[in-house]
């Protein structure tokens, strides 16, 4: 009877050890992957807040015709006209440095990080005055009568082509256009910071407008730092 006593003994003290070998294995193994997932947030983090540029996502191009009248002379008694026909091109950027990690989700399961992309803006007006046909109607234009009439068709193309640039197509357009520009700029910095097999999902401004679809509610990144932090 005490040899089965020592023998039940012995038994439960294997299974005891094997029981505690498993939890052991499973907490160093849960412990790894919390240390991983921690690695590839911390390198992210890393290569988003080196990834701070003012972004081209955009030109837009295209020709404007612009006329003005102006008097002169003793009295304003002349009068001419001004019509000048001239290219102009508008570019659209993408300001990063106004991202925060507010504006980041991390999957770690399927290695999917969502950006919410700033507001595209264009740029100003650039007005192509060396390939400008200019035409003149009047008896006369002097000197100041050129000079003027030249600052108002330059104002008058500036504004032109910046009410083009504004239109709400347009500005979709360029938006579309920066989904694609911030996942190819955010691959170079995340491959230079060891983060691999990572997808690149980028929302614009406008996405949630046209489909009625909210931005992911989940923690942000910010958020997950944070609550690491508190712990």
């Amino acid at each position: 009877m005490s040899d089965l006593r020592r023998g039940l003994g012995a038994l439960f003290l294997v299974l005891l050890l094997v029981g505690a070998g498993f939890l052991l294995a499973k907490q160093l193994e849960r412990k790894e992957r919390e240390e991983v997932r921690q690695t590839d947030l911390d390198s992210i983090v890393v290569a988003l807040r080196e990834n701070r540029n003012r972004l081209e996502v955009r030109r837009l191009s295209g020709t404007v015709t612009t006329k003005r009248q102006t008097d002169g002379g003793i009295g304003n008694i002349l009068h001419g006209e001004m019509t000048v026909r001239q290219p102009w091109s508008v570019t659209y950027f993408a300001d990063l440095s106004k991202l925060s990690l507010d504006d980041y989700r991390w999957d770690e399961a399927t290695r999917t990080l969502t950006v919410r992309a700033p507001a595209v803006t264009p740029d100003a007006p650039n007005i192509d005055e060396s390939r400008q046909v200019v035409a003149y109607r009047g008896p006369l234009i002097t000197r100041d009568m050129q000079t003027t009439l030249r600052a108002q068709v330059a104002n008058g193309a500036r504004q032109q082509a910046a009410a083009e640039a504004a239109r709400p197509e347009n500005l979709l357009a360029a938006n579309q256009a920066a989904k694609d520009a911030i996942a190819r700029n955010l691959q170079a910095p995340l491959a230079a910071a060891g983060v691999k097999d990572i997808t690149v999902v980028v929302r614009s401004p406008t996405d949630g407008a046209r489909n009625g679809e909210q931005w992911d509610i989940s923690p942000s990144i910010a958020d997950v730092l944070a609550g690491r932090s508190g712990r």
